[in-house]
């Protein structure tokens, strides 16, 4: 319960303004992300495309989910006056526009059991990745008790049985269904996306022994050509299901839509961005860095076919919308992982270098020891903002290594020539970042700088000169949650709160 409130003002870009009864019931839309440890709430004005509060809260899944949301209800109300009355239980929102994401500790987990090693396992992973899931293990080729025996202990939550493109390979699959049909410890959904033409007779194995089956286009229908959208909605329907009875989600049935996973939304909403309405266009090619205590996630929207030279593709084609996480690249958590990649020397030099501080590299260690055992520190001198600054920039030059192409010079019959694997994202002209980092380190536009390459042999397909952006109100979420139903409302919003990164 909020106590006793009254608002029926509420600030909006320094003005007052009276609430009435027609906005509250026809105009605010509620949007909500239930996070592992925050639930957090941002109120929009569907009319103004325009965000008039957010507000966040303890998550309550040990106890009740909603008491953890009427709790950030209740600051929403408390600090802007949204509602017509101080919220005491959740029919506050009948009359609202409610729509919601969450998010699952370290996702699903999901194995991949496939055909050829490296391709299936990469599309699976664009699909597992996209809606919220986990890639823990994948085995290729015809599977045998002792490797069915290494999936069981892997425990995972789902799997992705793939193989064959249409028209091609049936008895793997085939085999691969009979082997998953007979495992007694494998009592989990598993969603089949491969041969097409097998798809019927591998369904019927499964559900034959009492598995559960979810049915979805091929993630590979042709060679090195990747279709992961129909897998990927199977998996997100599958991830919503399951996180909503695991976090006690289902006590909010008929009240608050839970629609998606929050890495969907995050992507649907930098998609939107990126393509724009039909009627108002988007901002283009754009890439999205995500930088947490735990992990450092990309987001990727444009297709990074080869530009400029003449070049040999090798390798998949690589998904429109593509999402890739990294675990190892976490500032807090794995602070003392980036250090042992780039070297504690690194870090000395870059902190010398870039913001003249020459640090004692005892000092300097104990201080990245500190943030890793005791991920909420927060910086308490000069010198620890900006190590936090070099750690993140080192975090995000690996990630979007990782994330996008690379090219190799070779020499051919006809002089020197390039082969290209995976996305040539250099003309790529947006670039935003996410994350506490962004908003409360004064080195935003240092964190996000490009990183010089040398005219080596092999080059990342990196963006050359992008525009450094900020979601600073974490919006990108609600952006996608609005994009379906409302993208009149979800663009200008996009627009509107995606701001450029001031230089420090």
């Amino acid at each position: 319960m909020c106590g006793s409130l009254s608002a029926t003002v509420a600030a909006r870009d320094g003005a007052v303004f009276l609430i009435s009864n027609f906005f509250i019931l026809n105009s605010l839309a509620i949007l909500i992300d239930f996070g592992s440890t925050y639930t957090k709430v941002i109120a929009v004005d569907l009319d103004r495309a325009e965000v008039i509060g957010r507000s966040q809260a303890p998550s309550s899944v040990l106890t009740d989910v909603r008491d953890g949301l009427l709790q950030a209800l209740c600051s929403l109300h408390e600090r802007h006056g949204i509602f017509a009355s101080a919220p005491r239980d959740l029919t506050i929102l009948e009359n609202a526009t409610v729509l919601a994401s969450s998010s699952a500790a370290g996702g699903l987990k999901i194995v991949v059991v496939g055909n050829v090693p490296g391709l299936t396992v990469e599309a699976a992973n664009q699909a597992a990745l996209g809606a919220g899931a986990k890639l823990i293990g994948s085995t290729a080729f015809k599977l045998s008790d002792a490797k069915l025996r290494e999936v069981e202990a892997l425990a995972p939550d789902m799997i992705l049985l793939t193989g064959g493109t249409d028209g091609g390979d049936e008895a793997t699959i085939l085999h691969n269904a009979g082997m998953l049909a007979a495992a007694m410890r494998l009592a989990v959904p598993i969603v089949v996306a491969g041969n097409r033409a097998a798809s019927a007779a591998v369904a019927a194995l499964l559900q034959g022994r009492g598995k559960e089956v979810r049915l979805a286009e091929n993630v590979m229908p042709r060679t090195s050509t990747v279709a992961v959208e129909g897998a990927r909605e199977e998996i997100r329907k599958l991830f919503m299901e399951r996180i909503t009875h695991a976090k006690g989600l289902d006590a909010l049935a008929g009240t608050v839509p839970v629609v998606l996973p929050t890495p969907m939304a995050v992507l649907r909403g930098v998609r939107l961005g990126a393509d724009g309405t039909g009627v108002e266009p988007g901002w283009g090619d754009m890439l999205v860095v995500d930088v947490g205590g735990a992990t450092t996630d990309v987001h990727s929207i444009g297709y990074g076919l080869p530009g400029g030279e003449s070049a040999i593709v090798q390798g998949l084609a690589e998904p429109y919308a593509k999402r890739t996480v990294e675990g190892d690249l976490g500032i807090r958590f794995n602070a003392a992982t980036i250090v042992e990649r780039i070297g504690l020397e690194k870090l000395s030099d870059e902190l010398r270098a870039n913001f003249k501080l020459r640090i004692d590299s005892s000092a300097l260690s104990s201080y990245i020891e500190q943030i890793g055992r005791k991920t909420a520190t927060v910086p308490q001198r000069d010198w620890h903002a900006a190590a936090d600054a070099v750690l993140a920039r080192n975090a995000v030059a690996l990630a979007i290594a990782r994330h996008v192409g690379r090219r190799e010079r070779i020499v051919a019959r006809e002089g020197e020539a390039w082969v290209h694997y995976g996305k040539d994202l250099r003309e790529t002209r947006t670039l935003i970042g996410i994350g506490g980092i962004f908003v409360h380190n004064p080195n935003a536009a240092y964190i996000l700088s490009p990183r010089e390459q040398a005219d080596d042999r092999v080059q990342t397909l990196q963006p050359r000169n992008p525009a450094a952006y900020l979601d600073a109100s974490y919006l990108l979420y609600a952006v996608g949650l609005l994009s379906e139903s409302r993208p009149d409302v979800a663009l200008p919003l996009f627009k509107r709160y995606i701001t450029p990164i001031k230089s420090s």
